[in-house]
């Protein structure tokens, strides 16, 4: 380990070699640097960390930074974390937040009941692998909000009240955006172009070129991540860990490197991440941002060793820095090691088994039983280009022109759940699936006694965990995923072993290879082929396939896939 990697208060645990390399410039030319200190070994208590307060991004020094080429810091209203947003603010001083989460999204939804808006906790993996933390210390939970009912909501005091009243070590802090702004970042930048370019759907539903508005949201995305860094570095006090979530945010470690020069930063990100060629077909000032945004963080962390490969090949290509891609490291030129590593996200098994237990499960499976057939097919996923339903209802209708004997014996249950409406591509695509779902119970209702694919439009989590606890196949045919956790929440909730029909594009298909059958996903007549022989399968050749991606589940579950986060942070596991 060099001299200035030793003497920095943080280094993040690489087990690396350590060569110089140049920094990212720094985010405010007020920030103080902290003293330096030595950091002990693991055996010996650790010095408290630093008081220093740091100051926040303030419209000049995002003004400054902005005329220096870095236009992720340009003017933004200053206003935007004071007023009604105070209280969130003392709630997380005075929690002393060791940890702070930064999403896009908070862990509340907010529902109206006729009379008032009612808080419950999001669904959604992200939400139910990341609030176990609040078991061990305060935590601080950074989301945007836009328009109503968010902001209504934050200007009401829900957000805290709900964190408080889940866990009172919760707090949930909400970052206003102007709804232009907020429509830009979260719509036109990462729905529409970062989602789809790193999901392959460029040209298929997504957008097929960057014209003078979509350069303007650009500009409205780094300004989201800014008034991000506003509100973090408001809230004075210096986060023992930051872990920031996902694609909406690949700017941020960078900015918040500079406000907290010692503090472990991890940036995780949830979708695949793409290869250089895809890269290339963004600008390369867009290339820059967000590769140099994401080595702000002490750790970068993504899927599966193929995303680590990836983004490594992005760096070499892209970026003047030194990769070490035996290593899983890259260096900057002023000595600070970024550590790349894949975490593949899981579920919570235990969680899991107490949901399926509930009343409303068990009405759930009373209702699916009137609907299954002799054998029967689900698909659970939002209706989403990416996801690729059409192809996986192509290849369903191709099955029974193949093999006639199904017809009245096989049943494809659809639980598709409402994604981005707000979105044109996304309206467009479900009209197209329904056009094809339509098609095929026209063709084939006669000969099937009935039409052959059920569609279960809704967000119904209990209803989709009672469909997989009772079925022969799970068809998950997406183009591209960065795990897809539905097909490990099969595997703990079934209660008769089915088949995985799988991408082998969907990072999970990795962690399934010697259990399910993998496909091609756009390949409808390979998809037919695989739905046969699936339905086909001995039952003892089925237990045997669930028996062992089951048990791999239970050994990497969402807890591992947090705490090997934590341990490279050096912070406290669960």
């Amino acid at each position: 380990m060099s001299a200035a990697a030793e003497t920095r208060g943080f280094a993040p645990r690489c087990r690396r070699r350590r060569s110089p390399h140049r920094i990212l410039g720094r985010l405010a030319s007020r920030v103080r640097p902290p003293p330096s200190r030595v950091r002990p070994p693991p055996s010996r208590v650790r010095p408290p960390p630093s008081r220093q307060r740091h100051p926040s991004v303030t419209p000049a020094s995002c003004e400054r930074h902005a005329a220096k080429g870095r236009p992720w810091l340009r003017r933004v209203n200053a206003t935007g974390a004071a007023g009604p947003f105070s209280a969130n603010f003392k709630a997380l001083t005075a929690a002393r937040a060791g940890i702070v989460i930064v999403a896009n999204r908070g862990p509340n939804d907010f529902v109206w009941d006729g009379n008032a808006w009612v808080t419950r906790t999001a669904t959604g993996g992200l939400v139910s692998m990341l609030t176990p933390l609040a078991r061990q210390s305060s935590v601080a939970w950074f989301c945007c909000v836009s328009e109503p009912p968010d902001a209504q909501q934050a200007r009401q005091g829900l957000f805290t009240t709900a964190a408080d009243q889940t866990d009172p070590r919760l707090h949930v802090v909400p970052v206003p955006l102007p709804a232009e702004t907020y429509h830009a970042y979260y719509g036109q930048i990462s729905n529409e172009v970062l989602w789809m370019l790193q999901h392959h759907v460029i040209g298929r539903g997504g957008f097929e070129y960057l014209d003078k508005a979509r350069h303007q949201a650009w500009g409205r995305y780094l300004e989201a991540n800014a008034r991000m860094a506003q509100a973090i570095a408001r809230a004075g006090r210096r986060p023992r860990a930051l872990l920031i979530q996902d694609y909406h945010l690949y700017p941020l470690p960078g900015l918040l490197r500079g406000l907290f020069p010692d503090t472990p930063i991890l940036h995780f990100t949830h979708i695949p991440f793409p290869d250089p060629p895809v890269m290339r077909l963004i600008p390369d000032p867009w290339r820059q941002t967000i590769l140099r945004g994401m080595l702000g963080a002490s750790v970068v962390g993504l899927q599966t060793p193929m995303d680590v490969r990836s983004f490594l090949a992005c760096c070499d290509e892209f970026l003047d820095v030194a990769v070490d891609a035996s290593q899983d490291a890259v260096r900057l030129p002023d000595g600070r090691q970024i550590c790349v590593r894949a975490y593949p996200a899981s579920v919570d098994p235990l969680a899991l088994r107490r949901t399926v237990r509930t009343p409303e499960v068990a009405a759930a499976q009373q209702r699916l039983d009137r609907e299954r057939g002799d054998l029967t097919i689900i698909r659970v996923d939002r209706l989403d280009p990416s996801k690729n339903q059409q192809v996986g209802f192509l290849a369903f209708a191709r099955l029974l022109e193949m093999r006639p004997d199904l017809c009245g014996r096989v049943r494809f249950l659809a639980f598709l759940v409402p994604s981005r409406t707000d979105l044109g591509v996304y309206r467009t695509y479900r009209d197209a699936v329904y056009g094809t779902i339509e098609d095929i119970n026209q063709r084939y209702g006669d000969a099937c006694g009935g039409p052959p694919v059920r569609v279960f439009y809704t967000n119904d989590r209990e209803q989709a965990l009672a469909a997989m606890q009772r079925c022969h196949v799970l068809l998950i045919n997406s183009l591209q995923d960065g795990m897809n956790l539905v097909a490990k929440e099969w595997a703990v909730v079934a209660e008769e072993p089915g088949v995985l029909v799988v991408s082998e594009t969907a990072g999970v298909a990795a962690e399934a290879a010697d259990s399910a059958l993998l496909i091609s996903p756009l390949d409808v007549e390979g998809t037919a082929r695989a739905l046969a022989e699936a339905l086909d399968m001995p039952l003892a050749e089925r237990s045997a396939r669930h028996r062992r991606f089951q048990g791999r589940v239970k050994q990497w579950s969402a807890r591992d896939w947090l705490n090997a986060q934590l341990a490279d942070l050096h912070v406290r596991q669960l």
